[in-house]
């Protein structure tokens, strides 16, 4: 063997066991937060547990996972009166004629569901232990966890909803962060770099869909936005088969309450030609469709009566940095989709990505535009993350950072 190959697999195999280290928990805190997310992929048949994702419009996304290939279906009820027998209803996933049948990652969509009621719902799949073309076997049904979630749509326009971001693969952050959050938490959205470089099912899984099964499991809806890392990695293009997302996009616009939530696809942070890339990624017309569908948003009648206009993405638009330090990704978030941002009027922007939690207040000069706060939610360790609350009504609406140890690092208040 030459000799530098055998010096390069010995970093390449230091690196990874350093940042296994790096991923584990080292508090009591921690470890009991990663036990918990850990329950979600408990074994048996139901390998992932039922998590929710957020779809607006009375619509609600619902995936889990199976140890073995088989159907599945979730079923769901608004039925909660007691003495009455639960009306349960079904829904599945089917593409271009096809129920969704013989693999692992299950997925379906809740159509037409009351959002001012509760839900609960659970999921039934059968293994399928021999698929021929004329004759399918199945095993038993196997039934999912029940799950169940407070009414979404509340009086007043009340919506209360918590971000996170640049957890890297650190689930066991998300329990104790979950703990200094507050009450009532309507929904919770991933902001990006939640997830390490996907290399494969087993890390999409345990860092992404359990921690999404786990916040299902305490009546919360997620939401999951990519950052520049969930862009990377062999798994990357398998991502969106074990999601339910509006469009079938990673970015989209909803109404919760008396707020418009515009969540946004940040993009790479290096220009498509740079090498760590390989001459596979495109992202510069992606985001050029990205932004014509912005300018749609901003000129629809939602997003023009809502009373609070919230941006969440994970590229922060920062005016204060200078221009020859701005990289691709940071560059093209201020001068192409900051000024849609003055142009729409957004009330405030929250971002992670600097792994250095601090509000950037508007910009002074008017004329430079920047006419919002920018929230940015930091990073690992413990000490240093951060979770970021919003909570809207029809009069007022609130955005905090609040530390790991539940100090408020900052906060903005508005009333109309």
């Amino acid at each position: 063997m030459d000799k530098r190959i055998g010096v390069a697999a010995a970093a390449a195999l230091a690196a990874a066991g350093w940042l296994r280290a790096q991923l584990q928990p080292t508090s009591e805190v921690e470890k009991e937060g990663l036990a918990a997310v850990q329950e979600q992929q408990a074994g048996g048949f139901v390998a992932v547990q039922p998590w929710a994702h957020l779809m607006g419009a009375g619509r609600l996304g619902v995936g889990w996972m199976t140890a073995q290939p088989a159907d599945g279906v979730v079923e769901w009820t608004q039925t909660f009166e007691a003495g009455r027998p639960a009306e349960w209803k079904t829904a599945w996933h089917s593409e271009d004629g096809l129920r969704q049948a013989n693999g692992t990652a299950h997925r379906a969509v809740i159509e037409g569901y009351d959002p001012s009621r509760p839900i609960r719902f659970r999921t039934a799949s059968r293994p399928i232990t021999s698929f021929k073309p004329y004759q399918v076997t199945f095993g038993e049904t196997e039934h999912s966890q029940e799950r169940t979630l407070p009414a979404l749509s509340r009086p007043a326009g009340a919506a209360s909803f918590i971000v996170f971001n640049d957890i890297h693969s650190r689930v066991h952050l998300y329990p104790p962060l979950l703990a200094k959050a507050g009450a009532p938490v309507d929904f919770a959205v991933f902001n990006g770099d939640v997830l390490q470089d996907p290399q494969g099912e087993k890390d999409i899984a345990a860092n992404l869909l359990a921690p999404m099964a786990w916040f299902t499991s305490r009546g919360i809806p997620c939401f999951f936005l990519r950052g520049n890392h969930e862009t990377r990695g062999a798994a990357a293009r398998a991502l969106k088969g074990y999601l339910t997302m509006p469009d079938d996009r990673y970015y989209t616009a909803m109404t919760v309450g008396a707020a418009r939530l515009v969540l946004i696809d940040c993009g790479e942070d290096k220009p498509d030609a740079s090498k760590e890339y390989s001459g596979l990624v495109d992202f510069d017309p992606y985001m050029e469709r990205q932004l014509a569908w912005l300018e749609g948003e901003i000129a629809s009648p939602a997003f023009k009566r809502a009373a609070w206009r919230i941006v969440v993405v994970h590229i922060p638009p920062d005016w204060r940095k200078d221009e020859a330090k701005l990289w691709h990704g940071e560059r093209r978030m201020r001068e192409r989709f900051a000024p849609l941002f003055d142009k729409g009027q957004v009330t405030a922007v929250i971002c992670g990505h600097t792994h250095r939690a601090e509000m950037i207040e508007p910009c002074p000069d008017p004329a430079r535009g920047f006419r919002w706060p920018v929230f940015i939610g930091g990073a690992h360790p413990l000490a240093n993350t951060t979770v970021i609350r919003a909570d809207a009504d029809d009069a007022a609406l609130a955005i905090k950072i609040i530390r790991s140890d539940g100090a408020i690092l900052a906060e903005k208040h508005w009333k109309r």
